[in-house]
This record gives C-alpha cells, sequence and structure tokens, in this order.
C-alpha cells in the first residue's frame, strides 16, 4: 500500500476528501480505525515527561512500551500544525518495531511558546537542540532525530551549535537525522519568482535522510536542497516516496498510513547506519557559525504586483481529454490561472469563491482556468463529483508546467491581463469575490 502525504500548514492539514487512490489501498489491506485528522484522543493519552533543555522545560510524549533510557531513542521534533492521533500511532508502531529504544514526540511550538506559523518556527534561532541532546546524551546510547517541513531550520541551526561544542563521544551519539519533505527556503517563494535557501543548508555536517513526497510541491527541485547540504559536508540520502503528497499520515485512515510511515522512517534509519558504515561517515568538530545572522523570514501575503512577465505557453490537456492551448484558445481574455491539487485543503476553500467571482465578471473578457498539479482522472473526477467547479482543470501530470511556471506552493494563481501581461501573482488562498479582489479582477478584464 502507498504511503499517503497530505499539505503542510496548519490549516493545510484539514482534510476535505479521501483520495481514489486511499479507497483502493484500504481495500488492499487490512482495515484499521478511520481516524479523522483532527482526532486527537489517542495523542491526548500517552505518558508525558518532562526533559530540561537549558532555559526551556520540554513536554515529551512517550509510549506505553518504551522505557525512559535504553539502547536508542527516536526524538521526534514537532511542526507548526498540533500533533493528532497518527503521530501517536507512529510512535507506537516504532515503539513495538524496537522495544529496546525510545519513542519521543515534542511539540515544538507549544513548548518554545510559539505561534503556530511558519515564519516564527523558520525564524527561531533553535538554541533549544544543544541541551536536548545533552539530555539524550545521559540517557541513551544513540538517538535519531526526525523532523519535517519547516522545523528543519531550527533544528539544523541548533546541531551546529551543538556540533561545535560536543565531544567526541557526544557527537559518536547522533545517528541519523531525518527530515521530511524539508522547506529550508527563507520564505514561501513568491509565484513565480526565484527563492533562496537559508545559509544553515550550506553549513550543515550530519547524516541525513531526506524524505521527498513523489507528488509534493518540492519534487521536481529537491535537489537544490540536496546540493546545498551535501555543499557543507553531509553525507545525504534520498528517499523518494511513491505516490505521495507533502505531509505526514493526515488522510482519514491515518492508522494504516501510520504503520506504513514506522516502516518507512524505521528503514531509512538502518539503511543511514549501513551508509556510514560503508562511507566511514563520522561527525566532525566544526567552528563557530553564527546562525543570529541569517536572514528573517517575513510573510508576503496578499496579491504581489508583477512587472515585465508575459503569459507561458500552457498546453495541457483537460479532464475530458481535449487539448488547450491558453494563448490561443483564451486569446484576448483576462484570465486568473490556479495551480492547485486536490489534496491542498487552501486550494479546496477558494474554489467556491472562484465560482462566485467567476459569476460576477463578463465572460466575454475574463476566464478562469485551474491547472492541476499531478493529479490522476481518477483522483480528479471523485473530486469534482463532491465540489463543483464552475471552470476548466487542466491536467499537469508530471508537474512540468508548474514547475516552468516557478510554482512552489499550492494554491499559487497569476492574473493576466487582456493583452497577455502577469499583472499580480498570489502563493495562498484568497476569498476571491472580496471587494478589494475583484477591484483587482475587473481592473485586468479592462
Amino acid at each position: 500500500m502507498p504511503l499517503l502525504f497530505a499539505p503542510h500548514t496548519l490549516s493545510r492539514w484539514l482534510v476535505f476528501m479521501a483520495t481514489a487512490l486511499l479507497l483502493a489501498a484500504c481495500q488492499r489491506e487490512p482495515q484499521h480505525p478511520a481516524y479523522r485528522y483532527d482526532d486527537r484522543d489517542l495523542w491526548k493519552a500517552l505518558p508525558t515527561l518532562q526533559v530540561n533543555a537549558g532555559n526551556e522545560v520540554l513536554n515529551v510524549r512517550t509510549t506505553t512500551q518504551a522505557p525512559a533510557q535504553g539502547k536508542h531513542a527516536f526524538v521526534f521534533l514537532g511542526e507548526p500544525s498540533a500533533p493528532n492521533n497518527g503521530d501517536a500511532l507512529v510512535m507506537q508502531h516504532l515503539a513495538t518495531a524496537h522495544p529496546d529504544s525510545a519513542v519521543w514526540y515534542i511539540d515544538t511550538p507549544d513548548d518554545l511558546f510559539l505561534e503556530r506559523d511558519r515564519i516564527a518556527m523558520r525564524n527561531h534561532h533553535g538554541s533549544f537542540v544543544p541541551p536536548l541532546l545533552r539530555e539524550l546524551d545521559q540517557r541513551f546510547a544513540s538517538y535519531t532525530l526526525l523532523t519535517l517541513d519547516v522545523t528543519a531550520v531550527p533544528l539544523l541551526r541548533g546541531l551546529r551549535q551543538w556540533q561545535t561544542q560536543a565531544s567526541d563521544a557526544e557527537r559518536a551519539r547522533l545517528a541519523h537525522v531525518v527530515l521530511l519533505y524539508p522547506s529550508l527556503y527563507i520564505n514561501t517563494p513568491v509565484a513565480g519568482q526565484p527563492r533562496e535557501l537559508f545559509p544553515i543548508a550550506r553549513h550543515t555536517a550530519l547524516p541525513i535522510t531526506v524524505m521527498q513526497p513523489e507528488l509534493g510541491a518540492q519534487a521536481a527541485t529537491i535537489d537544490d536542497t540536496l546540493t546545498a547540504l551535501r555543499e557543507g559536508g553531509s553525507l545525504v540520502r534520498l528517499e523518494r516516496v511513491a505516490a505521495t503528497t507533502d505531509g505526514l499520515y493526515k488522510y482519514q485512515n491515518i492508522g494504516a498510513m501510520a504503520a506504513q510511515t514506522a516502516q518507512l522512517l524505521a528503514d531509512a534509519d538502518k539503511k543511514m547506519r549501513e551508509a556510514r558504515q560503508t562511507s566511514g561517515f563520522r561527525l566532525a568538530a566544526l567552528p563557530p557559525y553564527d546562525t543570529s545572522t541569517e536572514p528573517a523570514s517575513t510573510l508576503t501575503s496578499g496579491l504581489v504586483p508583477v512587472s515585465g512577465v508575459s503569459l507561458q505557453d500552457i498546453r495541457l490537456t483537460d479532464i475530458g481529454g481535449q487539448a488547450v492551448d491558453l494563448k490561443r484558445d483564451y486569446a484576448g481574455k483576462a484570465l486568473l490561472v490556479t495551480f492547485w491539487a486536490t489534496w491542498c485543503p487552501h486550494c479546496v476553500e477558494e474554489i467556491p469563491s472562484m465560482n462566485r467571482a467567476l459569476a460576477q465578471l463578463d465572460k466575454d473578457r475574463f476566464a478562469m482556468v485551474s491547472v492541476s498539479y499531478k493529479d490522476t482522472d481518477a483522483i480528479m473526477n471523485a473530486f469534482r463529483k463532491k465540489v463543483p467547479m464552475d471552470f476548466p482543470v487542466l491536467m499537469d501530470r508530471d508537474g512540468q508546467v508548474s514547475k516552468a511556471w516557478k510554482v512552489y506552493a499550492f494554491p499559487s494563481s497569476f492574473l493576466i491581463d487582456r493583452t497577455g501581461r502577469v499583472r499580480y501573482s498570489i502563493n495562498t488562498g484568497a476569498v476571491w469575490d472580496a471587494p478589494d479582489v475583484m477591484e483587482k479582477l475587473r481592473e485586468i478584464s479592462q
């Protein structure tokens, strides 16, 4: 059964539908409780222990099977979205498969008194990491650190601080760092614009496995991150996970997915140990690196003006199989072109407002076109039965059109005037029939 990943960020964890792929997979596998994303009863029932990390006291969730001390520990550092039953199930599966290991989960934003916000997490200095690792040194012979999305940024910063001061024996205890679909970019890139990695990506020398979902937003560009990590001296393995999207066990039946995720993580840990043995990789002492000099992440919101960019070719087939040439077929019309995916709740949230906005505009002068990122026909047909869409859906089955348009987050949209000039872009969801947005839609339609 393929492991399914869902979107990253708090509101994008909301699940609007089970995909056809998931339904087919569940028919082949033993049934598990169909926990919803916001179910947290298993999570709340996990035992809690307190761990000192410098000035912070971390409330660590652990498992009933896992000892407080042992040979090895798997330590999850949570992302901005709140943990749920899926996290608890992954922990329990890992603990069952490794009864002599501890499995910990730290709800990072909660324990650090951060907003559950991607910007706040990107800008954290990671100072809690060195004292946490010293605590792990006292309890375990070795440990694996696991995190995902933007929490990779403070983790790598903290590990660099630790690596400059740790002894040889302490460095030897860090077995592995797992980064699930890491986002090491300074900002969520504005649609159509270049993006830039945090410098810490190139100042890291660690044993790292990057797990990249095959259908995730960075699937076509993850090599940029791998190259940067290797430039710093890291031993980097890439695991491309088939038939998956960004996120972790967040769809309807998270029971089955949690088991698959735990197995994936356990296999990656084994492969890294083998890679380290084969290559002779050892963590080295590193000179100091001032992470406080790194640029700050900022929030870019709303429609961003764009100048000097013209409509690129988009030649795709729609969901009905008809070939569409955007420049030819929509010549003389203003356009809202939206790049999206069915697994992206922000994308789904904005569809009703798109329908309402379209109904208010002159269809001889304005049109909406959506470009579906790597969705299959089966998934799209099932989706459209549940969510009405009053505009065409073009199928970007291999993601190459999205890549050419420099789309790195979903939804991303472009407003194009009747002469073919790109006037605005936005890389978040929008309420398209809000008065200020309608003003922009009418502006480009003149």
